[in-house]
């Protein structure tokens, strides 16, 4: 930070921590510097000096990791949903909207086959792969290399 200029810190950043978590939510650091009339390049440096900031930022990413990853596997699932439309028709004596009818359809949103490749790479990596061979190949690989290592302690 360069001498003379305020730091903002104190007055723009620490009051505001609470909210700069929910922030992180949605926004990025970036867009959260220009929200609290930071700059970009000070709210960095904040970011390394002040640890409560780092973990306000931290905490909301997380949140919004755990909600994205809940997505992805209700995604994944697939999912029923109800369609609500409301039917209206215009009165011919008063000429007033009316609601006529409402209509409730429920529908079914497929099972994501891409979600589903995603979560089983990820949560199931010793049985799935894109390329299963390839799997087994660098399992016999790291055996052959566990067993160089054995030989070369003797």
């Amino acid at each position: 930070m360069g001498k003379g200029r305020p730091n903002k810190y104190i007055s723009h950043v620490k009051p505001y921590l609470s909210d700069i978590t929910e922030m992180a939510l949605t926004m990025t650091e970036k867009q959260i510097a220009q929200a609290l009339g930071v700059a970009y390049s000070s709210f960095k440096e904040y970011k390394k000096l002040y640890s409560d900031l780092a973990d306000a930022l931290k905490n909301g990413r997380n949140e919004l990791v755990k909600d994205l990853r809940s997505t992805l596997i209700h995604k994944a699932q697939g999912y029923d949903w109800t369609e609500t439309k409301r039917i209206k028709r215009r009165d011919p004596d008063s000429g007033k909207m009316e609601l006529v009818e409402i209509q409730e359809t429920v529908k079914h949103f497929a099972p994501d086959v891409a979600a589903l490749n995603l979560l089983l790479k990820n949560y199931d990596k010793e049985n799935w792969a894109n390329d299963p061979q390839m799997l087994r190949l660098r399992e016999k690989e790291l055996e052959l290399k566990k067993e160089q290592i054995d030989n070369a302690s003797w």
